[in-house]
């Protein structure tokens, strides 16, 4: 596996190679090996981690899987709509993203993680201990989200790391955070306090949201295992964040300097920013249902409205909002606090689990029967409702969403699925979500599509910089005969089959 000495942070300027800057949460370079001893100090190597997964949560391979859920659209002909039209390979830093692998392995990433654990361990502070356990659960979450069978058990002990199996790797993040979580219950030390950027070293807060995980990473195995899959993530969720003011939400920290801002507004002030817009098929239904999200979501458009950019249908410019106008939608201000994992998503799990448990797989579509459960998942999913009110206050002409009444079966699972496309706008999980469910429905690309995908992609392509250092990881030609190109846990053929 390759590693490197890049400094922590890495604003999505350099990912994209338009030029780089250093940030205030680290100066410092950080440990660049995992079986070297790192010279900084926990707090350092603390910061540094927490920045770089900033980056990583908010950056390019962000705005990736936004544009391939439709979300976002774009345009430009450059590397940005090329990647919304499934134009990658393994040696694009688009498609395959070696900028996010190196963010997710290196310095500031699980180099950095696993040197916290090791110095909050040899301190006895089970508090940090448990912290950077639950940020290590996130970011090897998100690597078998993206890559599937990835590097892991043996990137520590071997300079060429055979590849876990995904579910392995699911099976090893519910260890981590079971782990997190007995640490910061038993209450010992004094944690990062202040260098916390998320919740300032509270416990019971990063308690909830490593259980708001765990039902998050049951979720991913559901399309195989079905029921026991459902069960768990509503044991795990009943437990997970129950704060509806959005005070317990696991937010990034953002500041108002140029490297301290949001990564969405870093993107919006690069010479490819305007290039990314609106998809038609979220501003869709957020048009129809008149959401009070819409301004903070979009700049209005020439015509004074909301409206997306459909990838296989040209729409005139003055229909199609952006995010980069001069007052930028609040999702887009410098220091708006991305959300990762929220009370939002984890009423929507508890609404989708319970929908799902007793539902024939795949529990999408005319397999959404209804059950006993309905009338329980209609229930968190108009919690959900609740409290995007409270975030987003209505303000004419958007209205409140109202609460939903009557609706089971298949209707309801539409409902459940199409209000957490709206919800995770922004976050990487939107791509989880329709690969278990194909909802809501979109249109693959086709216009520009020069590889030939006639689905959704299911993965990415292993980069180049990995391929070339380790003989362990797939090549392009085998990961596209492989599984169809998708992921172990991906079993819907609406996604991704029928790979080129």
């Amino acid at each position: 596996m390759r590693h490197n000495t890049n400094v922590a942070l890495v604003s999505l300027g350099l990912l994209l190679g338009m030029g780089g800057c250093t940030s205030f949460l680290t100066g410092d370079k950080l440990s660049s090996t995992p079986n070297v001893p790192s010279s900084a100090s926990i707090q350092q190597l603390f910061m540094g981690v927490q920045a770089t997964q900033f980056a990583l949560q908010e950056g390019q391979l962000a705005m990736q899987m936004c544009m391939w859920v439709q979300a976002c659209g774009a345009t430009g002909n450059r590397f940005v709509e090329l990647s919304g039209r499934y134009n990658f390979t393994v040696a694009s830093n688009v498609g395959a993203n070696s900028g996010d692998w190196s963010l997710l392995y290196d310095a500031g990433g699980l180099v950095d993680i696993h040197a916290v654990e090791a110095d909050a361990q040899a301190g006895g502070d089970s508090t940090w201990l448990g912290i950077a356990r639950i940020w290590e659960a996130l970011t090897v979450g998100t690597l078998a989200d993206q890559w599937g069978d990835v590097p892991y058990s043996q990137i520590g002990t071997s300079a060429t790391p055979a590849p876990d199996n995904q579910f392995a790797i699911y099976g090893a993040i519910q260890t981590l955070l079971d782990q997190a979580i007995a640490e910061l219950q038993s209450n010992t030390g004094g944690g990062p306090g202040t260098a916390d950027l998320i919740f300032r070293g509270n416990r019971a807060n990063w308690i909830a949201a490593a259980y708001t995980l765990k039902a998050r990473y049951f979720m991913h195995t559901a399309e195989s295992l079905g029921t026991p899959a459902y069960q768990n993530a509503i044991t795990a969720a009943t437990n997970g964040i129950s704060d509806n003011t959005g005070n317990g939400d696991f937010r990034a920290f953002h500041g108002t300097a140029p490297a301290e801002r949001n990564m969405w507004a870093q993107f919006q002030s690069t010479s490819f920013g305007n290039d990314i817009e609106a998809g038609k098929p979220l501003t869709d239904i957020m048009n129809a249902r008149t959401d009070p999200r819409l301004p903070a979501y979009f700049c209005l458009n020439t015509n004074n409205g909301y409206g997306g950019q459909d990838f296989n249908a040209p729409q005139p410019a003055a229909t199609i909002s952006n995010f980069g106008c001069p007052s930028a939608p609040v999702r887009f201000s410098a220091t708006f606090r991305v959300p990762y994992v929220t009370y939002g998503e984890n009423e929507l799990i508890l609404a989708e689990a319970y929908k799902c448990r007793a539902s024939t797989l795949p529990c999408t579509g005319t397999t959404a029967t209804a059950t006993a459960d309905d009338p329980t998942a209609l229930i968190h999913l108009n919690n959900q409702r609740t409290y995007v009110n409270t975030l987003y206050p209505a303000s004419a002409p958007q209205v409140a969403l109202p609460q939903l009444a009557g609706i089971t079966g298949a209707q309801l699972l539409d409902s459940i699925m199409t209000d957490k496309f709206v919800l995770m706008f922004q976050n990487i999980e939107t791509i989880m979500d329709y690969r278990r469910t194909c909802l809501p429905a979109i249109a693959p690309v086709v216009a520009g599509n020069t590889l030939g995908f006639k689905n959704v992609p299911g993965q990415l392509f292993f980069p180049l910089i990995e391929i070339d250092a380790n003989p362990n990881v797939p090549n392009q030609s085998t990961e596209l005969a492989t599984h169809n190109f998708r992921t172990r846990g991906d079993v819907h053929a609406c996604t991704n089959d029928n790979a080129p």
